[in-house]
Formats: structure tokens, C-alpha cells, sequence
């Protein structure tokens, strides 16, 4: 992906820049400049990762072989946490290399979807859908890699990536996945299975 690309439309709008990403995401890039070249040197299950403080997770970006439409990036989620819950107007591929949990997908005042995933899951938040991702491992980080059209996004100024007002805690996300267990309305992971069979995860006495 080019270096000189401008910030996108939607994300320069003075209504949107308090909401928007794209700011931190490219100072990120240039304090840890993706990885460019043919193939990434690194094992993506075990290579470290840099602190992604905005979206409280780790991650690294890829730039391969001088692609202009396709980028990647690496995120890891921190044991027994969450990311943030955002949206962004790329389409993205998720592989997730490393651990298992969910995600809850929705359009605005829409009913949460679940997707329950782990190592080897591949899925798809839809466009401009917001997300969250859950490690359901309290004890061990869990990978995803995500696989974008952000060149093609960025050439148009269509780029953004914006953060939800509301962030959903441990506590509801794991409400919202028993749910779906028990109504047969989860997406991926073990169909037919128990909501009691998963373990509900430990209260962070640090965070509200």
C-alpha cells in the first residue's frame, strides 16, 4: 500500500474526527512501519506485537508485495479481554490464528449477532457493521488476522474507521453469547452445544 495516501473524506468531516481512528492508526504506522516485502519473516502465532492503546489490543501491519488495493494486520487480544467495538467502511476477511472466543456484530439499533470462533475460524463483520472481539481465555492471548481493502478505500477518500460510543463489558458480551447459545443463534463455533459449557469469564475489579 502507498505511503502518501490522504486521509479519507468521511474521516476529515469535522462531524467525524472525534469518532474516527485513522489518526492513530497512521501515527501507529509510522512509530512501527508495517512490514513490507514478499512474505512476513515471523510466525504469526508467537512474533511480538506492538500496543495498540486505542484499541486496547496488540497488532502489526502488513504491506506486501507492493499491493495497492489489499492490506493486512495482526491483532492480538490480551487474555480474558476485549477490544474495542468499532465499524470502519473496508471489507475485512478474519483468520484467526491463535485462541478461540466471539465477536458481536450489528447495524446500529439492529439485534446483536454472535459469532463464536477459534484457531483456524474464518469470518466476515459486514461493511460498516459495528464489532467486538472477546478472548474467551483468561489465562492466553488469542490472534486474528484481518485481511482488507484499505488501498482501494483510501485511493477513493472512502476510509474510515470509527469508534462506538458504547463499549459492551465482559459481563453483557457474555450475556449475549449465552443468549445465542441458547436460541440456537450463534454463528460458528460448536452448534448445539450448552450455554452452561462455557466458562463465564472473571470481573475485573479495575474496570466498570
Amino acid at each position: 500500500m502507498r505511503d502518501e495516501y490522504l486521509k479519507g473524506v468521511l474521516s476529515s468531516e469535522k462531524k467525524n474526527r472525534d469518532a474516527s481512528e485513522i489518526a492513530a492508526r497512521d501515527e501507529f504506522n509510522k512509530r512501527h512501519p508495517p512490514i513490507k516485502g514478499l512474505v512476513v519473516p515471523h510466525d504469526l502465532r508467537k512474533m511480538d506485537l506492538p500496543e495498540r492503546p486505542w484499541r486496547n489490543n496488540r497488532g502489526q501491519w502488513f504491506d506486501l508485495a507492493d499491493y495497492e488495493v489489499l492490506n493486512a494486520h495482526l491483532a492480538e487480544l490480551k487474555p480474558g479481554s476485549a477490544s474495542v467495538r468499532h465499524r470502519h467502511t473496508t471489507e475485512a476477511y478474519l483468520y484467526i490464528v491463535k485462541g478461540s472466543g466471539y465477536s458481536l456484530l450489528n447495524y446500529d439499533d439492529d439485534p446483536v449477532e454472535v459469532v463464536e470462533w477459534s484457531e483456524g475460524t474464518l469470518f466476515a463483520p459486514p461493511r460498516w457493521a459495528w464489532h467486538q472481539h472477546f478472548n474467551l481465555d483468561e489465562n492466553d492471548t488469542s490472534r486474528y488476522l484481518a485481511i482488507q481493502d484499505t488501498g482501494l478505500l483510501r485511493t477513493m477518500r472512502l476510509h474510515n474507521i470509527e469508534r462506538h460510543s458504547v463499549q459492551l463489558t465482559k459481563e453483557q458480551g457474555f450475556e449475549l453469547l449465552r443468549a445465542a447459545i441458547d436460541s440456537g443463534t450463534v454463528h460458528g463455533g460448536h452448534q448445539g452445544r450448552e450455554a452452561d459449557s462455557i466458562v463465564e469469564p472473571v470481573s475485573d475489579p479495575h474496570t466498570s
